[in-house]
Order: structure tokens, then sequence, then C-alpha cells
């Protein structure tokens, strides 16, 4: 919580509360199946009794009936059939599926890419489309226009003959297209100022940075699950902001995923997975977002100093471990590299009191304008000893000058850091 030392006396008073994390609010969608209801009911079982009646023909007259209805007696589809592009773009999720998986899902981003209204798929499992449709989902911020799916499973007895996989489409497919190109439109803008380097970090910043700084978090925010809320309407939630980072990564070349799980009390979330200079590091954006971390009750507050948090830029899975908990479909990485953790890169990692670099720190920060210093400890024993030095023994004082005799201040023990408003 924010609070301020008096220069006089050693009292520490509680000024109000700038970081208070709430468990995110949003539902994460993922899939809306419908295996055998309603009107798919009707047409499943109007299929089987056409197939029972054609048993007892002759198999000239079996194997013609069933080509009529567009398959082979093997159960594979003729004139449906669908040729796969080679170079149609997958996923880090796909590289995680069983060949034939990767074969389903190939085929359920091909019909969704399409805007195919229904595509025959090679399996005849439906256990393998659920899977197979969350990892098309999770690796593709650009199907916007898709909230779930359904597929019909026809049968002849106890044999299934073929599956048929529809997408669940949120628009027609003229606003499809006029949507897509508002996107590209508003994508063009943030990537012309994307940083000129090799260096990913830079341009991982860069897009944690504009994300947060352009989007502000709603819950009653449209399409709030999709990439059109950021970039259309720079309002949204969880998985608005973490497709929206992940679409952008990708544009640029970089590997990125949509990870899914709960906060706190279970509540669902949404953050990513990105690859930056051949290593794996979690973020989320959302939480990167100090207007957020307000939350509920608190959202008049008036945040002084920067509205990004940079506790969730580029951290480790142990760090990621200890405000989220990881539920996907798929194994996730171990994300152990540093090296371009935010507070590493920026040299405000401390594995041990230093009070030379401290020093150094906030000359540069007075001297570049910036309104707040944040120094990010390696562990709770090197926390503490920064608490004590600087707050509990006054010395900050030494670094900041102040006419009222205070300096505000925000310490967060569960993730090691302190940071002053100068």
């Amino acid at each position: 919580m924010k609070k301020a030392i008096l220069l006089l006396g050693m009292t520490i008073f509680v000024a109000g509360v700038l970081f208070l994390r709430n468990a995110d609010a949003d539902t994460i969608l993922i899939k809306q199946s419908t295996n055998a209801s309603g009107m798919e009911t009707q047409v499943q079982n109007t299929e089987e009794l056409h197939k029972t009646e054609i048993e007892n023909a002759t198999e000239q007259e079996k194997g013609a009936a069933l080509e009529t209805e567009g398959v082979s007696e093997t159960g594979q589809e003729n004139e449906q059939s669908i040729t796969i592009p080679e170079d149609i773009n997958k996923g880090f999720a796909f590289e995680k599926l069983s060949l034939e998986e990767q074969q389903v899902y190939t085929e359920i981003l091909y019909s969704l890419l399409s805007l195919r209204k229904e595509t025959t798929l090679s399996t005849k499992d439906t256990s393998k489309i659920d899977k197979a449709f969350q990892c098309v989902m999770l690796d593709h911020p650009e199907i916007f226009y898709v909230d779930g799916y359904k597929y019909t499973e026809y049968t002849s007895g106890e044999k299934t003959e073929k599956i048929v996989f529809s997408g669940n489409y949120l628009y027609d497919d003229v606003e499809i297209i006029s949507r897509q190109e508002q996107i590209e439109n508003a994508v063009l803008k943030i990537l012309d100022k994307v940083p000129d380097t090799e260096d990913e970090y830079q341009k991982v910043k860069y897009i944690y940075e504009t994300i947060i700084s352009q989007t502000e978090y709603d819950t009653g925010s449209e399409d709030n699950q999709n990439i059109c809320s950021v970039f259309l309407n720079g309002r949204s939630v969880c998985q608005g902001y973490a497709k929206a980072v992940q679409y952008l990564l990708q544009k640029i070349g970089m590997e990125a995923g949509l990870v899914i799980g709960t906060v706190r009390q279970g509540d669902g979330h949404a953050w990513n997975l990105v690859s930056v200079n051949g290593k794996w590091y979690y973020l989320d954006a959302t939480w990167g977002d100090a207007y957020y971390m307000l939350g509920g009750e608190l959202q008049n507050i008036t945040v002084t100093g920067s509205s990004v948090n940079y506790d969730y830029l580029c951290v480790t899975t142990k760090q990621l471990e200890k405000t989220h908990t990881i539920v996907m479909p798929i194994s996730m990485p171990e994300c152990t590299a540093i090296a371009d953790n935010y507070y590493v890169r920026e040299g405000l990692y401390f594995d041990c009191y230093d009070e030379a670099r401290i020093q150094g720190i906030f000359v540069a920060a007075a001297e570049s304008g910036s309104e707040t210093v944040t120094i990010k400890c390696s562990d709770s024993a090197v926390y503490e000893t920064i608490c004590v030095e600087l707050i509990e023994k006054q010395k900050v004082f030494q670094y900041i000058q102040t006419e009222n005799g205070t300096i505000a201040y925000t310490d967060n023990a569960e993730q090691g850091s302190i940071t002053f408003w100068l």
C-alpha cells in the first residue's frame, strides 16, 4: 500500500492504498460445445435411420448411397475434403499435441480461417475435438470472430461415419472483413513505433507499455474476450489484453502464446508466454496496469507516477506462481531465465544491499525526470534488509529532496519490490 515516511521522527503512517490486487472478475470462454442437443439431435437421428435402411441393400447400392452423403464406405469425406496449405501458421500449443491431434488442429484452424460453415474432420474420435479447438484459440488471437464450436456426429448403428465441425461465428462474413481491416489499421500505427533493434526485450517492453497505456480495464466492455475490444474500443478485460499482446508479438515475428488459469480465490484469468532472446518468460499486461490493480471501490483514487506496473514483465514460473495458477490443456515450459526480466534489464534488481548502486539509481531517476523509483529484490532476506536501511533507518532521505518532510512509497513483500515517489 502507498505510505509516507515522516522526516521528523520515526513514524510511518498509511496514506492510502495504491496497488490492491483484486481477482480478475471476467470469465474466460474458450469453447461452446454442443454435442447432441436440439436440432443436432434430430439430424443425427435422421442420419442414423438412413444408414440403417441401406445396411440391407447390396454393396453397390450401399456405396452409392454413402457417396450421395459425401462419405466413402471408410467414413472419409469425398466432395468436402479439404487440402491444408503447408505454410499455414501454427503455434506453441500446436507443438505440444500428438500427431493425430495436430491433424485435427490444422483442420479446425483452416476451417475457421476460411470462414467455412462446416468441415468434415479426419478423426472419428470426438474426444480429440475439444483439445484441438482450445489449442487453436490459444495460438491464434486473429480468430477474434469465433467464441466456440459445435460438431455433428453421423453414425451407422454404433459406427461413426464422420464428424462435421462448425465454428460459432460472432459476426457475418462482411462484418468480419470490416473488423479485420479496422484492426490492421490500428495495429499498423502501434507497430510503426516498435524499436528498430534486434533486442527482443525492447520490443516486448514497448508492446507491454503500449497495450497498458491504450487500454482501460472494463468488465462491461464489448467483445472483451477478443482483440476487437483493445484495438477498436480501447476497453477490455484480461483475455482482451493478453490476446492483443500476443497478436502484436506474433506480428513482429516473436513466439507468444495465450495462457489461461486462475488467480487469488480461483477467478479465471489470462496472460502470456513469450520467447525473448531465446528464453521463455511470462508476462501479464492486465496486472501490469496500475489502474486495474486499484480495483473496485478504489477506482477513484488518483494515481501519481506511471500507470505501468513492471512486476509482471518477463517473469519466471516461480515468480508467476506466487499469484497465478496455470490451468492449461497442454504442458508448459519451466521459465527460469531472468536475464530479460524488467528489473534485471533496467538495473533495478538487487541480490544484496548495495548503497552505492541505490544512490546511483535515485540520481539517474532525478536527472531523467522520473516520478518514481522501484527496487526489486531477489529474495525476502534482501527485501527485508533494504526496507530496514531505506525506510526504518530513513536513509532514503539521503537520495530524495523533500520540502514537507514526507516521502510516499509502496512496498510489496510478495513481489519483493519497493517503489518511491520522487
